[in-house]
């Protein structure tokens, strides 16, 4: 274990969502010195405060991003990159409707990868190459208990699984650089968007077949990415912060 890693900004890109919010504000609380980014902040959420630096930027715009964090960062460093951009989608690969069969939107699987892989992607790369030029840094993605396949998401487990082979790739490319790559995949945590997603009944039967009993609680979430920023030789990883909960 190293204390080393605190001596630059935590990075929480997606912090407009109630995952990132909730990582954001758990940081500042934490004394660390935050950037919180997203195209659109929730009021409700409360985020916006003065422990926190906040930048409204489309992510898909990979030149928007690099101007946005030159300005905010600067020459500084990065420690911690918090990757937490995404949606949750549900759709399946094949649907009855009227009597007929409808394939999944193609639209729609486009803008899922687009929203759950791509722009994670674009973030990660821009900041990737500023933690090499500091020779150091972690990045912590996001995948999701979905990345095994969960039936009704086609689009969104897709995303989540290559979420995770990439993740793979960068922690072996960057490594000798001195940037750690990890992933959590998070199953059900306990916030607005999980109970907005899926319904009451639902939750209680995901909670019956979880070996630990109840939902994931955002302590859950924050313990494990401070564990996987402080623990120099874990790298590649995939923590499943689930449960015990498998879908399939």
């Amino acid at each position: 274990m190293t204390s080393s890693y605190h001596t630059g900004w935590v990075l929480v890109a997606g912090a407009g969502g109630a995952l990132g919010h909730a990582v954001a504000t758990h940081f500042a609380n934490a004394k660390r010195r935050v950037i919180a980014l997203d195209r659109h902040f929730d009021d409700e959420n409360g985020l916006i405060n003065s422990d926190i630096v906040t930048a409204t930027v489309d992510a898909s715009h990979d030149v928007e991003l690099r101007q946005t964090l030159d300005r905010m960062v600067g020459d500084g460093r990065i420690a911690l990159l918090v990757n937490a951009i995404g949606r949750i989608w549900n759709e399946p690969c094949l649907s009855i409707k009227g009597g007929k069969f409808v394939s999944h939107s193609i639209e729609s699987w486009r803008d899922v990868i687009e929203a759950n892989l791509t722009v994670p992607f674009i973030v990660a790369n821009e900041v990737a190459a500023r933690m090499a030029r500091k020779r150091g840094g972690v990045i912590v993605n996001f995948s999701s208990i979905a990345s095994g396949g969960n039936a009704g998401q086609a689009a969104y487990s897709a995303a989540k699984a290559a979420i995770e082979g990439w993740t793979r790739v960068m922690a072996a490319e960057l490594g000798p650089l001195g940037v750690r790559v990890n992933a959590i995949a998070p199953g059900f945590i306990d916030v607005k968007t999980t109970r907005a997603a899926v319904s009451e009944t639902r939750l209680k039967d995901y909670i019956a077949r979880t070996p630990a009993g109840r939902l994931g609680q955002v302590a859950d979430l924050t313990g494990a990415i401070e564990f996987l920023e402080a623990n120099s030789f874990v790298t590649g990883t995939v923590l499943r912060l689930d449960g015990g909960l498998r879908l399939s």
